[in-house]
This record gives structure tokens, C-alpha cells and sequence, in this order.
């Protein structure tokens, strides 16, 4: 998704000119037959851009009218449609050029004047005092009736349209996330303050908006939420992810499908993943597959690795996706006998490890290699009453490095625009 309050470069399309083919003179006495008709092959034609007022002051959470106006011409018409970027041709984009932050603001044009051939099409934008700085238009985009594109930086062919905003008495909101990091899925709380920067002095009672994910820059909503007294605010989401949260106080939107604020602010938690593993078996002969499955919370979190202990150091041997029921598989094939330490790790803020895993590769011929995973080895073939020595040391010795890898390590289980 392409939210518009990131900076777009601007593209200038160049008008390509349509070649009339020559009339024979008509023989005398003939009337010269009409010219042929030239199909519309121009994008619209950008004229004046304006703004007005160019100047204006706003306080607090006060919001003030600005009108940009674009005159547009073309043959065939200029027309009303999404463009697939998130908002409906014709539009502007808006951008602080000094006095603040670089950010960037757009606006749905509609016509106000005149016709689709040649018409005056325009935005009222609620400007708040959280825009103090010099603004220009920098971006006109629009579309004709034979879809051809006009998509320029007005700046480039005339006098910059800009306006100038003094804001005062500026809110301003902090936000955090609770815990930190967030460990597995588990409660997660968002909490902040709104307050003013002059004064530090909360905004009490204000209507906002908690947004989760593309809720923060698509499909426009109420306010769902309030800051009390003090100017604070708490929201609990009972299980948490690390997708994107914010909180806003909102104001007119020209943008159909997405939210405008006076004031925001957003983020992603940080998150530990929780993981769990197990093997298929853990004692095997040279040669043999073992596979890994487990879980891994929250359902967020899309990759996993499969890690070998080799020389005191954790290596990579395999690595997946999450899958449904937020479930995984990783297989390998240890390499040469002896005891091999696996775990599986889940990267993202904090990585999730899972408890170590101990898959033992028993030699050739040792009858000590179809362990299922419980930990403990088969009995197979008729009962023996009496056992060489050697053989009896063997799978005792099996049987306890088998137990010794069920035992499971306990994880430690330990914010503005």
C-alpha cells in the first residue's frame, strides 16, 4: 500500500503532437473537401494554480480553510478516477517546503467551474496549526477520457503556488508500548498523552482514534476512543502482533479512502517471539532425516531458521515460513555420529529461541538408532538373557543421552511522527 503522506517524485509527461497528413489542392471548380479530424492524443493541459488565502494563522486544535484551484484543459475531457495509488484523479500533493519537518499532505480535486474541457477544479483543505511552515503545491496529477496522463510538478513551468501557516499553542502526543518487548502473543497496551507544547498541559476529554495496521492510512473512521482528564489515553489489545498502531485526533479528510489528523502518531511494537520445537526422532543412524515442528506466537512473525550448535557457535542449517496455525517444518540431515544441539529461532526485534534440541547419531550397526522422539529407544528382536558387556554399555549410554535431550531449557522470559 502507497500512503500519501510519503514524498512522491514528480514525473513530467511530455505532450506528444499529432501529425495532420496533406490535402490534395481539389481540382478548380471543386470545393476543397473539410480536413480530416484529429483524434484527442494529448494528456490535459495544465493552467494557473492558486491558493487562497496564501496566508493563515491557527491555534490549538482550530482549523482553518485553504483552497487550491487547478485550471485543466483537454479535448476529450478531464475525468474523475481512482488511479490505483489510493486516491481518485485529480489530485494535488501539498509539501512543507521549510518551517518544519519535510512532510507531504494530498487532496482530491473536484470541478468547481467551468467544463470537463476547460474547467477550474478545486480542494477546501482544513489546515491545522500542526502545518506551521511555508507549503507548496508540488504534484498535479489528472486523467482524460482516453486515459491519457497528466502528472507534473507545477513548479517547473511557472510561479510556485504556495501559503504560509503561523501555528500557535501546537499539540503535540507521546505513545508507548506495554511490555517492551512484547513477548509471544501475549497482552499488549498502548498508552500515551496528548498535551500542548507551550504549556505541556494535557488535552482532556478529546475525542481520538486508535488505528491498527492499514486502518492508519486507509478507510477513514470515527473516533473510537477519548483522553481523560489529564490528556492520557490506554488501549489494551487482549492479544498482541507487531503489526503497525497509532493514535490520532482527527480532522476533515480530502482523501475518500483515508484518515486526516490534526495530530498523530504511530508504531510498531517491539516483539520477542515465543517458538516452540520438537523433533520426529532423536536418535538415529547416519544418513536419516530429522524434522523439526512447532509453533511460534504471535502470528505476526512469517520466518524461521533452524539452527545447529557447531564449535560453540549457533549456524543456520535450514530455514522456512511460518504457516498456517502460525505452525512450521524444517528438516536436515546431521552429518557424522555424536550428539548434534539444534534450536529454532524466530527473527524480529527481539529473536524468539526455542529450548535445544538433542539429536543423537548413533554408528552403523549399533541397534541404537529408530528413536521416535519420546526420548526413549525401541525394543526389538527376541529377548536376550544375557548381553556382552559392550553392547550393555552402549545402550545404556543411548538411552541416557536420549533422556538428557528431552529435558527442556526454560526461555527467559524477560516508541512519533
Amino acid at each position: 500500500m502507497l500512503r500519501l503522506t510519503t514524498g512522491l517524485t514528480a514525473l513530467l509527461l511530455t505532450t506528444g503532437g499529432a501529425l495532420a497528413a496533406a490535402v490534395p489542392a481539389a481540382p478548380a471548380g471543386l470545393a476543397a473537401p473539410p480536413p480530416a479530424a484529429v483524434a484527442d492524443t494529448a494528456p490535459p493541459v495544465l493552467g494557473d494554480v492558486t491558493v487562497t488565502p496564501d496566508a493563515v494563522a491557527v491555534s490549538g486544535l482550530d482549523l482553518v480553510p485553504v483552497t487550491v484551484a487547478v485550471r485543466l484543459t483537454d479535448e476529450s475531457g478531464v475525468i474523475e478516477i481512482g488511479d490505483g495509488i489510493g486516491a481518485t484523479s485529480p489530485f494535488v500533493i501539498l509539501e512543507r517546503v521549510s518551517g518544519g519537518t519535510k512532510y507531504t499532505d494530498g487532496a482530491e480535486l473536484r470541478l468547481t467551474s467551468g467544463t470537463a474541457q476547460d474547467g477550474v477544479w478545486s480542494a477546501t483543505i482544513q489546515v491545522p496549526s500542526t502545518w506551521s511552515g511555508r507549503w507548496a503545491v508540488s504534484r498535479v496529477r489528472a486523467v482524460d477520457g482516453q486515459g491519457r496522463e497528466l502528472d507534473v510538478d507545477p513548479r517547473g513551468s511557472g510561479p510556485a503556488a504556495e501559503f504560509t501557516v503561523k501555528g500557535t499553542h501546537v499539540p503535540a502526543v507521546s505513545m508507548q508500548f506495554v511490555p517492551d518487548p512484547l513477548v509471544g502473543d501475549g497482552r499488549l497496551t498502548l498508552k500515551g498523552r496528548f498535551y500542548y507544547q507551550d504549556t505541556g498541559k494535557g488535552i482532556p476529554h478529546q475525542p481520538i482514534f486508535f488505528g491498527y495496521d492499514n486502518q492508519c492510512v486507509e478507510h477513514p473512521s470515527p473516533a473510537n476512543g477519548s483522553t481523560a482528564a489529564d490528556g492520557t489515553f490506554s488501549k489494551v489489545y487482549p492479544k498482541g502482533d507487531g503489526h503497525l498502531r497509532c493514535v490520532g485526533i482527527l480532522r476533515p479528510s480530502n482523501i475518500v479512502t483515508a484518515p486526516a489528523f490534526i495530530v498523530a502518531t504511530s508504531g510498531h511494537p517491539r516483539v520477542k517471539p515465543v517458538v516452540t520445537a520438537s523433533a520426529d526422532r532423536t536418535a538415529v543412524p547416519p544418513g536419516t532425516k530429522v524434522t523439526f515442528t512447532g509453533t511460534v506466537a504471535p502470528w505476526s512473525v512469517t520466518n524461521v531458521q533452524l539452527q545447529e550448535k557447531v564449535d560453540g557457535a549457533w549456524r543456520t542449517v535450514a530455514e522456512g515460513s511460518v504457516g498456517d496455525a502460525s505452525r512450521f517444518s524444517l528438516a536436515v540431515t546431521p552429518k557424522g555420529t555424536g550428539a548434534h544441539h539444534y534450536r529454532v529461532t524466530a527473527p524480529s526485534d527481539v529473536v524468539g529461541v526455542s529450548r535445544t534440541i538433542v539429536v543423537q547419531v548413533n554408528p552403523a550397526g549399533s541397534g541404537a538408532g529408530d528413536g521416535d522422539g519420546s526420548g526413549t529407544l525401541p525394543i526389538t528382536g527376541s529377548p536376550v538373557s544375557s548381553m556382552a558387556g559392550g553392547g550393555l554399555v552402549l545402550v545404556v549410554a543411548g538411552i541416557g543421552l536420549a533422556l538428557l535431550g528431552r529435558r527442556r531449557r526454560v526461555a527467559p522470559v524477560p516508541v512519533d511522527r
